[in-house]
């Protein structure tokens, strides 16, 4: 009977719940977290804090952020980028109060758009984003602030030329004289940025709905 007994126990008992799985590594992860919280209906702040510097604070209801590093310490490639999220409330100034960087409550924060092109560019190893799918084409619908973005010349090439049309990665990359790498790290950019019109592929997968509102991780 006690050998009944300790396996009805060991039927029975609920496994622990499993470790939800880690980040993708450096900026492939924070690129995935700022992209599902713009999509998100609830206002939010993002953390983004690379290694061994102070986090970046993203405003993403007034496209903003903060940061006590200046962009050109940008890392390329940090060993980790600790993420977190906080909603902002209605009538909060979103960079107000203690919980935030030690500025004047007035302080608005400095365009996000070079931060984002930054992210973007470096994130997913040259790689499609993990929103975007093969056989897409894109086209560019607003011009960005070419002034603040610290870009390459193909870069730009590839930028203009995505203007012209809709186009798959590979017919952009060969129109712009750039390899397939280059060209998908500045649409990868370009659609963090939420600069690019997308046309999905005829046998694309449907894309995820948003997801839930609910912080991704609190600081």
């Amino acid at each position: 009977m006690a050998d009944q007994q300790e396996l009805d126990t060991t039927v029975l008992a609920t496994p622990p719940p499993s470790a939800p799985p880690p980040a993708p590594p450096g900026w492939t992860g924070a690129a995935m977290a700022v992209h599902a919280v713009r999509r998100m209906p609830t206002p939010m702040i993002v953390s983004l804090q690379p290694t061994g510097f102070d986090p970046m604070l993203i405003d993403m209801r007034g496209y903003v952020y903060q940061w006590s590093a200046p962009l050109t310490e940008f890392p390329d490639h940090p060993e980790t980028v600790l993420i977190g999220t906080r909603a902002i409330r209605d009538a909060e100034p979103a960079f107000a109060g203690d919980d935030f960087v030690d500025h004047p409550p007035a302080f608005a924060g400095a365009a996000l758009e070079p931060l984002l092109w930054l992210i973007g560019t470096r994130a997913f190893e040259g790689g499609r984003a993990s929103w975007l799918r093969s056989g897409d084409r894109y086209r560019l619908y607003r011009w960005p602030d070419f002034s603040m973005l610290p870009m390459s010349d193909d870069e730009r090439r590839v930028v203009k030329t995505s203007a012209a049309a809709f186009m798959v990665i590979d017919k952009l990359a060969a129109k712009a004289k750039v390899d397939v790498g280059t060209a998908q790290r500045v649409i990868n950019a370009l659609s963090l940025m939420g600069l690019l019109r997308r046309h999905a592929a005829a046998d694309a997968a449907p894309e995820a709905p948003p997801p839930p509102s609910r912080p991704l991780g609190t600081f």
